[in-house]
């Protein structure tokens, strides 16, 4: 009997029929960093401030997913920080408090206007400098707070048109920093982050209501605990991975059904594990930027998009390296032809992010031999080489 490897697509928990893969997109071409701010409007994403061993940064950048391209936007008028809060209302970004290079918290707060490219300030955070905290907007008003130096688990609310600070009810997961929060549906959400040193990760989620000004626990991630994700907002789902346990870096994610209350794993990060990175989400699609890996002074400025497939052909067009034939068990063939650089690379992971198996490429087809530890189910595969990383959803039957 013939066997096959094939790629295929897969129903997700979504209305239609669809799948993610992660593709590599342009560089931001400015310094590496991390723990940006990242953002978006309703058609560009945006990275700024952040650090670089030890220099803090003000620039902002847009990135347009329709043409591929950066620009970099008028500056941080409040200096330089990183850890900063940032949730997005209407035509404006509010950013503010955050770190400096001296681990000085601030409270200061500043908007910054989407069509005409400027920053103004507005009434500074009332409660306790922090930085790495939780931020989110509902119904046109901004929620941020929780966060460190110190611990606080106070929580804020901003009104746009007062211009005012309320405080609500105080965070009940207990104090925390580097969690990842969104909203959805007139609800806040808050999951994983740490405190203290060594480490004391969490993967637990909250919710927030604000008509009630109460929290309420909802289903823990599963997987290591962790903190300093890397997440996104897609329709009802929440994407939440990669980040650390304070020792061990992860690669792998989660998919959070908002409307159910579970979690599923998703596919996982196929390019270095690392933490603080700057994330959006435009249309379909989640954008992760940057991050890097603490005390090693090893930061990062590529740029990679988490989207939705929705057919065979988008596939297609989305994919440049060949990889056939459709399908085997127990090799396949990948065709750099037009691609190919020295010192190119096949890797495949499984579903949690495990890599098993790494071949070096030539020019040309390419036959990858598949062992028999190489089990039925799906995986992905990563060509790899010095300015090109693509991935794919495999699929092995035996």
């Amino acid at each position: 009997m013939k066997k096959i490897f094939y790629l295929i697509l897969f129903i997700t928990s979504a209305a239609q029929a669809q799948d993610f893969l992660w593709q590599q997109r342009p560089f931001l071409p400015a310094t590496m960093r991390y723990n940006p701010v990242g953002f978006s409007s309703d058609v560009s994403g945006f990275i700024g401030l952040g650090i670089n061993n030890g220099t803090v940064l003000t620039d902002l950048w847009k990135f347009d997913p329709v043409s591929a391209t950066w620009t970099q936007q008028a500056s941080f008028p409040g200096g330089g920080r990183f850890g900063a809060s940032c949730f997005v209302i209407g035509d404006f970004a509010y950013v503010g408090c955050g770190w400096n290079a001296a681990n000085v918290a601030y409270t200061d707060f500043y908007r910054y206007h989407f069509p005409s490219n400027t920053w103004s300030s507005i009434a500074s955070y009332p409660g306790t400098p922090f930085y790495t905290g939780v931020n989110f907007s509902i119904g046109g008003k901004g929620y941020t707070g929780v966060g460190f130096s110190p611990y606080t688990l106070e929580f804020y609310e901003y009104d746009t048109t007062s211009n005012v600070w309320t405080r609500k009810a105080d965070f009940a997961g207990g104090i925390r920093q580097s969690s990842y929060s969104f909203s959805y549906n007139n609800k806040g959400y808050v999951t994983t982050g740490s405190h203290g040193w060594p480490a004391n990760p969490y993967n637990d989620m909250w919710e927030y209501n604000p008509l009630s000004n109460q929290w309420t626990q909802k289903a823990s991630m599963p997987g290591s605990v962790r903190y300093s994700c890397a997440g996104f907002l897609i329709d009802s789902i929440a994407y939440v991975g990669l980040g650390l346990d304070g020792t061990n870096y992860f690669n792998n994610m989660f998919a959070y059904n908002i409307i159910t209350n579970t979690w599923t794993v998703s596919d996982s990060f196929p390019s270095t594990a690392r933490a603080y990175p700057g994330c959006f989400t435009i249309g379909n699609s989640g954008y992760m930027c940057a991050g890097g890996i603490s005390g090693q002074n090893i930061n990062f400025n590529d740029l990679w998009e988490f989207g939705k497939i929705n057919s065979v052909k988008e596939l297609s067009e989305k994919n440049k390296i060949l990889h056939y034939p459709n399908p085997c068990n127990s090799s396949f063939t990948i065709n750099t032809s037009g691609y190919y650089k020295g010192g190119a690379q096949l890797l495949m992971y499984d579903a949690i992010g495990k890599l098993i198996l790494r071949k070096s490429l030539t020019d040309g087809e390419n036959v990858i031999a598949l062992n028999k530890g190489i089990t039925s189910g799906t995986y992905i595969g990563v060509y790899k080489q010095q300015n090109l990383t693509e991935s794919f959803k495999i699929t092995v039957v035996r």
